[in-house]
């Protein structure tokens, strides 16, 4: 099919073919060595920031389809599926999401007052508080996108201020439902007691609060700040409403009331100050327990913070000594992992030969420089053959290893541990040759304190 993307600045007009709905005109291959699992987050966030400026509605068919390649890519890491097919979608899911972003941003210039209409009644709730008449809008407005995402201006120049004029209508009903439909119930259930006859002041002032959040909001749904502070008025004072004449029907006078309530007022502040210096003197107790307290969190933060700056360091350290091709390191959980690529066994077997050796004498020099409180061997293999004889091959591998460095000075018998996983846990598909040559491997979790 063939795309159309045509701004009102006078772009000139770019054709892109593209091979068929799944993959996209455009798109960057991932590294097949790139983690599936941090890759499609990385996609998941950039997804929902492209949510945030609305691209999902300015141009809602390369949306779909991001969305669309991204969950396929969840399917096959769910199915186990190789991580060459994974990252395929994932590289498939930006190249769309790349398309809907150049689109999304040639409708931004032609449709700057409907997107942005449509922002404050969402950050105002109208999806939630009037579903009938968001969708409605929203129908309105995927029908422009379309258009636009063909090259058509036409629906957008028809119909863009109506559509604006709605978006604000539900932002601004949006909000007075949100901040006073309760101050609204309120003073309509003391109407219905008859309170605007019997308790006259109180209810004119409860109407006048309420009103005067009406047309602040009115005025600007917007300046939240404002509209939080006359809401609060307005309910705190349709709560007094209700109050006072639930009292006033019960034999009391509006007058009688109120009088019994400054007189409350009263006695409540000369107890307040009766009891200040007590409740001064146990705030300052409290504020200094609680700047320890924040003393001592910061100085763990900075310990742990220190501690992980070190532990990167070391990483980095021991990492130059290695080519890519003979391990990774990298830091987990406050350890240091050296993953042995190079270190391969023959089949069934846990003899350690001369390129593996060498490859240890690395591992020993590295070690030197880490001073290593603990060195867990692990010993992985693939799924091939049985569980217990997977296990048994693992431990001996490890255990060579093992044998090795304490053998060879690298570090004391004593803070060294060789552990068989088996086959428990791969880092790749067992169902290729390459993933099960990647999960028959030696890991060295390093503990430096």
């Amino acid at each position: 099919m063939t795309l159309r993307m045509n701004s009102l600045a006078g772009v000139a007009l770019v054709v892109i073919m593209a091979a068929c709905a799944s993959k996209p005109p455009q798109y960057e291959r991932i590294a097949p060595t790139s983690n599936p699992t941090t890759e499609i987050d990385r996609t998941d966030q950039m997804l929902r920031e492209a949510l945030d400026r609305q691209v999902d509605v300015l141009s809602p068919k390369n949306f779909a389809d991001a969305e669309k390649a991204l969950n396929k890519a969840k399917e096959q890491k769910a199915r186990g599926k190789s991580n060459e097919d994974i990252l395929q979608q994932v590289s498939y899911a930006r190249g769309w999401l790349n398309e809907a972003n150049s689109k999304a941003e040639i409708a931004q210039t032609s449709m700057k007052d409907i997107t942005d209409a449509r922002g404050g009644a969402v950050r105002a709730g109208a999806p939630h508080l009037f579903p009938r008449e968001w969708d409605k809008a929203d129908k309105q407005l995927q029908s422009i996108t379309s258009s636009l995402e063909k090259g058509r201006l036409g629906p957008v120049e028809k119909k863009g201020n109506d559509l604006v004029t709605y978006y604000r209508d539900l932002e601004t009903a949006s909000v007075k439902k949100s901040y006073l439909s309760a101050a609204e119930e309120n003073i309509k259930a003391a109407k219905k007691e008859h309170a605007d006859k019997k308790a006259p002041r109180t209810y004119e002032l409860a109407v006048m609060k309420y009103e005067n959040a009406i047309k602040l909001i009115n005025s600007d749904p917007r300046n939240n700040v404002a509209i939080r502070s006359a809401a609060d008025d307005a309910n705190r004072e349709s709560v007094h409403l209700l109050e006072v004449a639930q009292k006033v029907n019960a034999g009391n006078t509006e007058d009688l009331v109120l009088t019994a309530e400054r007189q409350q007022r009263q006695i409540s502040s000369l107890r307040n100050e009766y009891s200040s210096t007590s409740q001064e003197l146990e705030q300052s107790q409290k504020q200094l327990s609680e700047a320890d307290k924040q003393r001592m969190q910061l100085e763990q933060a900075r310990a742990e913070l220190e501690k992980t700056r070190a532990l990167n360091e070391t990483a980095e350290k021991i990492r130059g000594q290695f080519k890519p091709n003979e391990a990774e390191v990298f830091t987990e959980s406050g350890k240091l992992m050296v993953r042995l690529k190079g270190l391969q066994f023959p089949t069934n077997q846990a003899t350690l030969g001369p390129k593996n050796q060498a490859l240890l004498k690395k591992v020993q020099t590295a070690l030197s420089d880490v001073e290593p409180s603990k060195i867990t061997v692990e010993g992985h293999t693939d799924s091939t053959g049985s569980p217990d004889r997977n296990t048994i091959l693992s431990e001996e591998r490890a255990q060579a290893v093992e044998h090795y460095l304490v053998t060879n000075g690298a570090i004391d018998e004593e803070k060294v541990e060789a552990v068989g996983m088996g086959s428990d846990d791969p880092i790749s598909d067992n169902t290729t040759a390459q993933g099960r040559a990647q999960n028959r491997r030696i890991d060295l979790v390093i503990e430096t304190e």
